[in-house]
């Protein structure tokens, strides 16, 4: 298990010009170094990235769920180029993944389970589903998908910032849902304490390595089915490696961007993300936003980078 020694939050605001329909991949890796490099401190990219990543696969999960407010692939595409350059990965060692094949080719992704290449594949492959030993946290009793259990070292959870009508909010915990057999049994009392338990099972806790939180188009209501009138751009990454502390500051994001937008909070609305503070008290990471050191980076079109605000 990789012990995360600091709560550090980067969240990366992109200034440059650009078309307003998606990043580009460089613009993405200039974005994800730029934040890695205050996650890290004082180590370089390469000796970080040697640290958190010392061999074996890793699994990159997505999220996919709704086809047209999805884990952009240009986001994916940026990672995997800096895995392979900085943390010297063969590509097939890296395996894209979600729930099922049909969400990633909705999504726009290429599948491939072949031997060369960047993988990329659903749990429900004939040849992998989940595996038959069930985990336990709490009220949560699963089975967790084999690439997780048995195919993957480390796993970076790549999900989109967004409302969720049950969750409050899904960003990185919530898409861990994505891992078990029966998500559906977990989602009352707005997934709490579920959402934490989930993420609280073995191979889930354990192999976390990294969140990155797509908020560049944030869908702030009516989540998390796509709602094109309910998004609004926000234009940055969220990382770090605590999981906790990433969601927690997304969710403070995504109250303010509902607020600039005239809607009430979750917790106003009964939808409060209760599981952040559940999951804490796991000892998965920081739910008090004051005790989480947040680096707020301003990126520009030429990869140069300044002191930036959250609002």
């Amino acid at each position: 298990m990789y012990i995360v020694i600091m709560s550090r939050v980067a969240v990366v605001k992109y200034f440059g010009d650009f078309l307003g329909e998606k990043f580009s991949v460089s613009v993405y890796e200039n974005m994800i170094k730029a934040g890695i490099g205050f996650v890290a401190g004082n180590l370089s990219l390469n000796e970080y990235f040697k640290q958190l990543f010392p061999g074996g696969a890793v699994g990159i999960k997505t999220n996919c769920l709704t086809p047209f407010n999805a884990t952009p692939l240009n986001l994916t595409e940026a990672f995997v180029n800096i895995l392979r350059e900085n943390a010297g990965y063969d590509e097939n060692d890296l395996i894209i993944w979600e729930r099922t094949n049909h969400e990633l080719k909705k999504a726009g992704y290429t599948l491939n389970a072949a031997s060369t290449g960047v993988r990329c594949l659903g749990t429900d492959v004939a040849t992998i589903g989940y595996d038959r030993t069930f985990l336990n946290s709490g009220k949560v009793n699963s089975m967790v998908s084999k690439i997780l259990t048995r195919m993957i070292e480390h796993n970076v959870n790549i999900p989109i910032l967004k409302d969720h009508s049950i969750a409050g909010m899904s960003a990185g915990l919530k898409n861990m849902y994505g891992a078990i057999h029966n998500p559906n049994k977990y989602h009352d009392n707005n997934c709490s304490p579920y959402a934490a338990n989930i993420n609280n099972l073995t191979p889930i806790r354990d192999k976390h390595r990294l969140t990155i939180i797509d908020a560049v188009k944030v869908q702030y209501d009516n989540g998390p089915g796509y709602a094109p009138h309910s998004i609004d751009s926000y234009n940055s990454l969220i990382i770090s490696e605590d999981p906790v502390a990433a969601d927690c500051v997304a969710l403070e994001i995504l109250n303010r961007i509902r607020a600039r937008n005239g809607k009430k909070s979750l917790k106003e609305l009964g939808r409060e993300v209760k599981y952040l503070d559940e999951a804490e008290k796991l000892g998965l990471g920081q739910a008090n936003i004051a005790k989480i050191e947040i680096g707020v980076l301003a990126i520009a079109e030429d990869g140069s980078i300044s002191e930036g605000k959250l609002f």
